[in-house]
C-alpha cells in the first residue's frame, strides 16, 4: 500500500524559504518514487518562482472564456497547438508540466468554507480560480481541496453545507474532485458535512488528536461512519507531545490500524505523507516510506 506514498509540497516550505526551487524538488522527489503531488497554497510557494507564475496564470484568467481556459490547458498537456494572448507565460507553463509528466498533481488551499462569505461574490471567484488552477496543473484528474483553519466554535452546518454545494456547481465543465480536509473540527463532522455538501473527504487522522494525545474524537467513531467512496485522499503524519515530527515514527497515530482499515475496505484513493519541513525533506520522506511499509 505505501509503496504509492504521495506527498503534500508544504514539506518543502523550509528548503524553498532557503531558495530551493518547487520544480526542481518536484522532479527529484519524482525521480524517488512520489507520484502524487497535492500542492498546498502557502507564502512559502507564493514567493517562489513557480508562485508567480500562478499569480500571473490568475490575472491571465479573466482574459479567456471558460471554454478557452480549458482549451488551452489541453492543450498544454497534450502537446497540441494552441492561441494565447499570454505567449511567455504559457511557453514557461508548459516547460513545468513537460516536467510534471508522470505525475498527480492535485491542489490545496485554506479557505472558510464552513461559515457564511462577508462577500459572496469574491469567495465565487476565489473558488473559481482555485478550481481553474487545480485543473491546469492535471487535466486528466483535476482535484480541489479545501482546509478551513480559521472558523471556531460552533458551526452553521446549514451554511456550510450551502458553500460545498455553491462550489461544487461551480464551472460545470471543469469535472474535478472537490473535497474538504477535517482540521479543528471532528473528522466526524467534517465528513457529514462533505457528504451533505456533494464534497469528498481528505482524512488526516493526526489532527484529531490534542497536545496530551486525548483526541477531539475518537478515530473509531470515525473508521466507523466513513464509506470508503466519500474518501479522496489520506494524510499521514505524525504526533507526540512534541507536536507534528518531521518523520513518520512512533506516536500518537497508529498508522498500522488505518491501513488496515483502507485495505480491508478496498480504499483506492491516494495517501500522502505530510511531515513538518526541514532542510532535507526527501531524507525525511524516505525514512517515513520505509516506518510506514514496515507498518
Amino acid at each position: 500500500m505505501f509503496e504509492k506514498l504521495g506527498i503534500v509540497t508544504n514539506i518543502w516550505s523550509a528548503e524553498m524559504e532557503s531558495g530551493a526551487r518547487f520544480d526542481e524538488l518536484m522532479v527529484e522527489f519524482s525521480a524517488n518514487g512520489f507520484k502524487d503531488m497535492e500542492v498546498r497554497e502557502g507564502d512559502y510557494l507564493r514567493n517562489s518562482e513557480f508562485g508567480e507564475r500562478i499569480e500571473q496564470l490568475e490575472s491571465a484568467m479573466a482574459d479567456y472564456t471558460d471554454a478557452e481556459y480549458k482549451t488551452i490547458c489541453d492543450a498544454v498537456w497534450e502537446k497540441q497547438p494552441y492561441e494565447t494572448k499570454h505567449t511567455t507565460l504559457f511557453t514557461e507553463i508548459a516547460a513545468f508540466i513537460e516536467k510534471a509528466s508522470g505525475l498527480t498533481l492535485s491542489y490545496a488551499m485554506s479557505h472558510p468554507w464552513l461559515s457564511s462569505p462577508k462577500d459572496s461574490e469574491a469567495d465565487t471567484q476565489q473558488i473559481v480560480k482555485a478550481k481553474k488552477l487545480a485543473y491546469l496543473l492535471c487535466p486528466a484528474q483535476p482535484r480541489l481541496r479545501l482546509v478551513d483553519l480559521d472558523t471556531e466554535g460552533d458551526i452553521d452546518a446549514s451554511a456550510a453545507i450551502a458553500n460545498l454545494k455553491r462550489y461544487d456547481a461551480l464551472l460545470p465543465d471543469f469535472p474535478m474532485v472537490f473535497a474538504v480536509e477535517n482540521a479543528r473540527q471532528t473528522a466526524t463532522l467534517t465528513l457529514k458535512l462533505a457528504v451533505a455538501g456533494g464534497a469528498k473527504l481528505t482524512y488526516d487522522e493526526t489532527n484529531t488528536y490534542r497536545a496530551d494525545g486525548t483526541t477531539v474524537n475518537p478515530p473509531d467513531e470515525f473508521w466507523g461512519a466513513v464509506k470508503m467512496t466519500d474518501l479522496t485522499s489520506v494524510h499521514f503524519k505524525q504526533k507526540t507531545e512534541d507536536g507534528v515530527l518531521s518523520e513518520v515514527g512512533d506516536g500518537f497515530v497508529d498508522f498500522r490500524a488505518i491501513a488496515e482499515c483502507l485495505k480491508t475496505q478496498d480504499y483506492t484513493g491516494d495517501l500522502l505523507l505530510e511531515n513538518t519541513p526541514t532542510a532535507h525533506s526527501l531524507q525525511d520522506a524516505l525514512r517515513s516510506r520505509e516506518y510506514l511499509r514496515n507498518c
